[in-house]
């Protein structure tokens, strides 16, 4: 039985709103949800409270148009056909769970909105005015359609407050000894653990296992097929692929509803032989610690797809009569910043097991290649979102998910590879947790702690809308999932519960000072290399920004779309 099946179940048997707001309370991992409950002729809908799956919706705006509610949409196929449409699509916020009522047949539905309770959260204090356009007017008329909402109850996210305390003056002592003991540290040293006390130690090893729980959940009881031979063998010889490992207590308050994988343990043949797991893999940190715990917890027997994206760059004609650097480079033109750091952080992960079969997929895209897939598919998944910056991201995660590309060898030529895995990691949720972005640094340099404090407070806040939907669509384009490690419930709390300047100390250097805590779990699982690399986006490190045009902001409307 399928989770789907165990919350239907569990819904049917929901008499009120207060017992199906309780069901889906307990539900922890990413949903999108719309459900029809007969009994009480209303439609529930909404998102997870960090919106990791897609879910649009054209609100009606006249007494003739309906509402509709769908994972991805047809963008318009030109700016005037835009203007004309009748059915425009937005992110459904991932505020709560809307409800709309049907009962009175002869009258506009009211919309009931159950926002999540907890005060940190961006939905927190929603009122009326926060909604979306189509829903901001309050018994009034929006484009001439009365559309009415109320407020309902909370509902509750289990997810705890950020720590929000200062340095008291022993903490301050505490930062002072540490900054002191880690700027000893050389560019190319290895070993922080060295020059860090026991507390942090010990907080980095808590790290590593949250984060490897959170990763078992994502990789376990999986078919044992890749995207290939699932098609060709019948459901009923499929077996789960189950993870060793003792039951989490904390994975569901209600044994009823079983919604959390169940865990156990499965001894068979491997029919299939290819990987059913990849991972969007830089080379930088966050990548390369997802890598390191699905070697700990995948058998041993297993190949983990490392999938490694490029873009194309252009060179001058002097650049060109340079003779290649490696012999075995594809093309000189893709040596971006993101495939150098790939190919160390793998050769990390080799040393580290070397009996695994790694594939470090190289992924190269051209210019014509990327504007014809744009044209005829990437545009259309991120519809209706179009900045520069969501075209530069979702095209650099599109050719990556798709995982078309070549294994480079030392001992021969490249191979045509493509990746079948079935799900793909993606390290979203670090930077935002551990103040891994530039602007944590602005924050802290302009206002100290409590500025720092109150940034990441704001980034976990609005985690939801750091288009997490987008990636969704962008990936499930391949018949794959996206699941997203750093943003498991339980990693969550246990990195909010912890005071800042254990997970960063932004006095420090660059690629040392931000996510100072996740760089000592990454050097405890013996990747050295990799945990002193800097923050660097996908766009950059792809090289796909300034591709096409080189005057544009992020923030730009993307005329390519």
């Amino acid at each position: 039985m399928n989770d789907t099946q165990v919350l239907m179940a569990q819904l049917l048997e929901c008499g009120n709103e207060s017992d199906l707001l309780s069901v889906m309370s307990l539900i922890r991992g990413p949903w999108a949800f719309v459900y029809w409950q007969k009994s009480t002729r209303k439609l529930w809908f909404g998102r997870d409270v960090f919106g990791r799956r897609s879910l649009l919706v054209h609100f009606p705006k006249h007494e003739n148009d309906v509402l509709i509610l769908t994972s991805v949409a047809h963008k318009p196929d030109s700016a005037s056909e835009l203007q004309d449409c009748n059915v425009v699509y937005e992110e459904l916020p991932a505020d709560g769970l809307y409800c709309m009522d049907f009962n009175k047949r002869n009258s506009y539905p009211m919309v009931t909105l159950f926002a999540w309770e907890n005060s940190h959260l961006p939905s927190a204090d929603t009122t009326c005015s926060d909604l979306p356009q189509e829903f901001s007017d309050t018994n009034n008329t929006t484009n001439g359609f009365p559309m009415r909402i109320q407020c309902g109850a909370k509902l509750t996210s289990n997810i705890p407050p950020v720590n929000t305390s200062l340095p008291n003056p022993e903490d301050t002592d505490w930062i002072m000894r540490m900054e002191t003991n880690l700027q000893q540290l050389s560019a190319d040293s290895a070993n922080m653990c060295d020059y860090v006390d026991s507390s942090l130690s010990s907080a980095a090893e808590e790290l590593v296992q949250v984060l490897s729980d959170s990763v078992k959940i994502r990789i376990g009881n999986q078919v044992q097929y890749c995207q290939q031979c699932i098609t060709n063998t019948p459901r009923q010889q499929q077996t789960l692929i189950r993870i060793d490992e003792e039951p989490r207590r904390d994975c569901c308050k209600d044994e009823k509803l079983s919604v959390c994988l169940e865990h156990a343990t499965v001894k068979c043949e491997i029919p299939c032989r290819r990987a059913k797991v990849a991972i969007l893999f830089s080379g930088g940190l966050d990548s390369a610690v997802i890598a390191a715990l699905v070697d700990r917890c995948l058998p041993a027997e297993e190949p983990i797809d490392l999938l490694n994206v490029a873009f194309e760059q252009r060179q001058s004609s002097q650049q060109q009569r340079k003779p290649a650097a490696c012999s075995n480079t594809l093309n000189t033109t893709y040596d971006v910043p993101d495939r150098l750091t790939g190919r160390i952080a793998v050769q990390e992960l080799r040393s580290i097991n070397p009996g695994r079969t790694w594939n470090f997929v190289e992924i190269n895209v051209t210019k014509e290649e990327l504007q014809k897939e744009r044209a005829t598919r990437i545009s259309h998944l991120l519809y209706p979102l179009q900045t520069v910056l969501d075209d530069s991201i979702g095209c650099a995660t599109w050719f990556a998910a798709r995982g078309v590309g070549y294994l480079v060898n030392t001992d021969g030529p490249p191979k045509p590879y493509t990746s079948h895995a079935r799900v793909v990691l993606v390290g979203m949720g670090a930077d935002e947790q551990l103040a891994g972005y530039a602007r944590h640094r602005i924050k802290f340099r302009d206002l100290g702690w409590p500025g720092l404090v109150q940034e990441v407070q704001l980034e976990i806040a609005r985690i939801s809308h750091r288009n997490l939907g987008r990636d969704d669509r962008i990936i499930c384009d391949h018949a794959k999932e996206a699941r997203f490690p750093f943003l498991d419930e339980a990693v969550i709390s246990f990195l909010s519960l912890l005071p800042m300047w254990k997970k960063a100390l932004l006095s420090l250097p660059r690629g040392l000072g931000e996510k100072l805590l996740l760089r000592i779990a990454a050097e405890q699982l013996g990747l050295c290399k990799t945990s002193r690399f800097p923050k660097r986006a996908i766009q950059f490190g792809s090289r796909i920004a300034k591709l096409e045009k080189s005057n544009e902001k992020a923030s730009d409307i993307c005329e390519r779309l």
